[in-house]
């Protein structure tokens, strides 16, 4: 005879284990022992948009849902890929890029857990910057990219977010990409000294740089990423799926603490909170004036974390159909695991820990 046992009595113990094979791992972790105290490794970019994880980390939010919380700092996220990969991280942004969906198609276990920012309209980060002798020339808005044939466009990466802007502006020109000259392997600074010699004509620069340029009298911005690309995804967070299985509350708990900053970013992207400024200031090494200065035109953060789905799709495709960079695609089910961001966002929901 079985004896009979209650709901309890199920979800504890032996009988928990002997449950693992009829309700998901992250189902078991969850009822267990939610706030462990863990530490996750994570990696963020000193740029306005890592915000969320700035705030998270100054105000406690980490700590106060048991985490230990340790970051190591890129300049390009793409970089922190394979560290990821290979254990040396647990979480961290993944740059959408030509670079992250062939690492993924590669089978490498790692996921797309929540969304890290997207262009929405009036808070595209990334401007075109044009010299000035293009902006004369008629360059002088989304439009202008019929000016662009024959121009020198200056590129840090191949597959990256400048390559896939530029693409699209020139084909709702009426261009193809051969219509311009690539000067592929140019970081912002070495393209900002070719452009007052006309050497370079056409650049993509995040804020505030291209403030600064257009103070400095470098150039004119004349369209920005929102403009060309409405709402699409400029990041994501990844997580290993090694980590996801062992430490899914570690992941949930981690979501929860960005989401709440996300709420905090985004009001501060229209108010200036102060607070917001100087820790995002001190985040990026810049002056609280010059953060402020790039409002509302910062990254928004969702808030609920769901990626745009659709976006992202459909930017792999744009790799795999429109250039050699990628040879094949991965499906949805093998780019995402959104279910921590789905439990996060009932969790804050249900009891925030942090108001």
């Amino acid at each position: 005879m079985f004896r009979k046992i209650d709901r309890r009595q199920f979800l504890t113990g032996s009988t928990a284990i002997a449950a693992a094979g009829l309700f998901p791992t992250p189902y078991l972790m969850a009822q267990t022992n939610f706030f462990e105290p863990t530490r996750v490794r994570t990696t963020h970019a000193p740029y306005v948009s890592a915000g969320p994880y700035f705030i998270a980390q100054a105000k406690g939010y980490f700590k106060k849902v048991g985490l230990d919380v340790t970051s190591t700092s890129f300049i390009d996220q793409a970089q922190a890929m394979p560290g990821l990969a290979a254990g040396e991280f647990d979480i961290t942004g993944a740059t959408i890029s030509a670079g992250l969906f062939n690492l993924m198609a590669k089978g490498t276990p790692v996921r797309l857990i929540m969304e890290g920012g997207r262009e929405s309209p009036g808070m595209g980060s990334n401007a075109i910057l044009v010299s000035n002798e293009t902006y004369a020339a008629g360059f002088t808005n989304l439009a202008g990219y019929k000016f662009a044939k024959g121009r020198n466009f200056g590129v840090s990466t191949r597959g990256a977010v400048a390559q896939y802007l530029h693409y699209t502006g020139l084909e709702r020109a009426g261009l193809t990409p051969d219509d311009v000259s690539w000067q592929w392997g140019l970081d912002t600074r070495n393209s900002l000294a070719l452009m007052p010699a006309e050497r370079v004509h056409v650049i993509n620069i995040p804020l505030p740089g291209a403030y600064a340029a257009q103070k400095r009298g470098v150039g004119k911005v004349v369209t920005w990423s929102d403009e060309i690309v409405p709402n699409f995804v400029l990041a994501c967070r990844a997580a290993s799926q090694k980590f996801l299985a062992e430490r899914y509350s570690a992941v949930v708990r981690f979501i929860m603490a960005i989401l709440h900053a996300n709420a905090e970013f985004n009001a501060a992207a229209q108010n200036g909170n102060p607070e917001v400024l100087k820790i995002i200031a001190e985040g990026t090494g810049l002056e609280p004036e010059v953060i402020d200065e790039c409002r509302p035109r910062w990254t928004q953060m969702t808030p609920d974390g769901l990626p745009n789905i659709q976006s992202i799709m459909t930017q792999q495709m744009f790799w795999k159909d429109k250039t050699d960079l990628l040879a094949r695609t991965v499906p949805e089910d093998g780019l995402f695991d959104l279910g921590a961001v789905r439990e996060a966002k009932k969790r804050l929901e249900d009891k925030n820990p942090f108001i």
